[in-house]
């Protein structure tokens, strides 16, 4: 491509329209009538559009499920997929979550990475190339979901009930750099078990996140014996224990630390910082036996081990099991769990083992989410393009495409992968407090996917 000087207002612009955009709280919520997900998921989406056409773009909103931002004219279509959505924050943030701000060359917020920022810096791209007059033959289609963070039936909305033509060829702005090339499958079910007493008991905010905070309300009496052995189960957890409330309840909260789901060693988890709590101190009842079961099917355990769940392959590695939230209802205690399964597995597979072993446990399984991995030819167009772009741009010749444990809109259609846009020496603070983005890395993001548009489209 023509080369082109990234100017710094460039750059200043799209930090301005990042801020503006995360500035949203997009986290799902209770559906409204012409909002299916919620007033924050409709509200980003609207101002992404809104982005798109003040540059002089053509947009279309299909009922706040999704929308798509049009550039140029084609027989096929480039496919640029993002999301508009985002996870919840969690608590103990640098500066508030939804008003972002830049701290030592950090935007701070939630979206900057995931995937609002990468979503503008594609958006731009796009204007770059408009107003040079390069000839395209594919039209470019920037195209917006609004609740990929859970199960996805905004693009179920999009190519299903409104059969939007699926673009020829596709990426998605959603992972890391360099790419993508297979995903593993993502498996995702709660496990209940029935209870006759009351428990207070609660944890996570969502089920691709690791729990960074989980609590459990107990009787008095366990005080002294907590405080004894908290640095104990700190060793072993990893895990903060803190105690609160007078008379005879008080509450232990345990605090561990925030990671993506699909990359649980990153994380540390609260809610089996609980469940080892509870168990070693043979609280009784219901609580009692919960907490036994957890430890004997789950643990601290990262792979489902305890279950047989350990299932790997050389292509994609190990199974990961994360246990994102739990909570009480309708005298039922859940767990919710998401696996990232090797892209040689079904998931049927992984579930017809978890059923097994649960048998006769009083533990019942049911499947909240289900999408089977994918597998790109590493020698095809799309892969052997992109992957040039990147190390063009980037100098990083020894970079190769990866197999991934994310689970991005890739998934959607048949020629898609995810290309970006965390870099490798960026911090991966997706799904965690303080996500940040580093201002000096925007004009790389820039130049990276100027030159892929460019090439894919030509």
């Amino acid at each position: 491509m023509e080369e082109r000087r990234v100017l710094q207002n460039d750059v200043e612009k799209i930090v301005e329209d990042i801020i503006k955009l995360c500035s949203i709280n997009s986290v799902e919520g209770e559906g409204k009538e012409g909002m299916p997900f919620g007033e924050g998921p409709a509200k980003a989406l609207q101002c992404a559009l809104k982005l798109g056409e003040d540059m002089g773009f053509i947009s279309e909103n299909f009922d706040n499920y999704a929308g798509h931002i049009d550039f140029g004219e084609g027989e096929e279509t480039l496919g640029i997929l993002c999301h508009a959505d985002v996870v919840p924050c969690g608590e103990d943030w640098i500066c508030d979550p939804y008003n972002p701000q830049i701290i030592d060359g950090r935007l701070y917020g939630r979206g900057v990475l995931d995937n609002k920022g990468p979503m503008v810096v594609c958006l731009h791209a796009m204007r770059i190339l408009k107003e040079m007059n390069i000839p395209l033959k594919k039209k470019v289609r920037l195209i917006i979901g609004t609740n990929e963070e859970t199960n996805w039936k905004c693009m179920e909305y999009y190519f299903g009930k409104k059969k939007v033509e699926t673009p020829q060829i596709a990426f998605t702005p959603d992972a890391d750099f360099p790419l993508k090339y297979a995903e593993k499958g993502l498996l995702q079910y709660s496990l209940k078990m029935k209870i006759s007493e009351e428990i207070s008991l609660q944890g996570g905010n969502a089920v691709n996140s690791v729990p960074e905070r989980a609590s459990v309300c107990l009787d008095a009496k366990y005080l002294p014996e907590i405080e004894r052995q908290k640095e104990q189960w700190k060793e072993k957890s990893g895990c903060a224990y803190e105690i609160s409330g007078k008379g005879d309840k008080i509450t232990l909260t345990v605090f561990g630390k925030a990671a993506h789901g699909a990359w649980v060693e990153n994380g540390i988890n609260a809610i089996t910082g609980v469940m080892l709590a509870v168990d070693e101190l043979k609280v009784g009842g219901d609580l009692e036996r919960i907490a036994s079961l957890y430890m004997k099917y789950i643990g601290l355990c990262l792979h489902g081990e305890n279950l047989g769940l350990r299932f790997s392959d050389e292509e994609s590695g190990i199974l990961s099991f994360n246990v994102g939230t739990v909570g009480v209802s309708d005298g039922e205690v859940r767990f919710a769990v998401d696996n990232r399964v090797p892209v040689t597995y079904k998931c049927g597979e992984v579930m017809a083992q978890l059923e097994k072993a649960l048998e006769g446990s009083g533990i019942e399984a049911e499947i909240l989410d289900r999408i089977e991995g994918i597998h790109i030819d590493k020698d095809s167009f799309l892969v052997q393009t992109l992957m040039q772009v990147y190390r063009d741009v980037t100098g990083d010749m020894k970079a190769e495409p990866e197999v991934d444990g994310g689970c991005t809109y890739a998934r959607t259609m048949q020629n898609c992968v995810a290309f970006g846009a965390l870099l490798p020496d960026q911090e991966n603070v997706m799904h965690e407090k303080n996500e940040y983005l580093e201002i000096s890395k925007i004009e790389t993001w820039l130049r990276i996917y100027l030159e892929a548009i460019y090439r894919l489209a030509k």
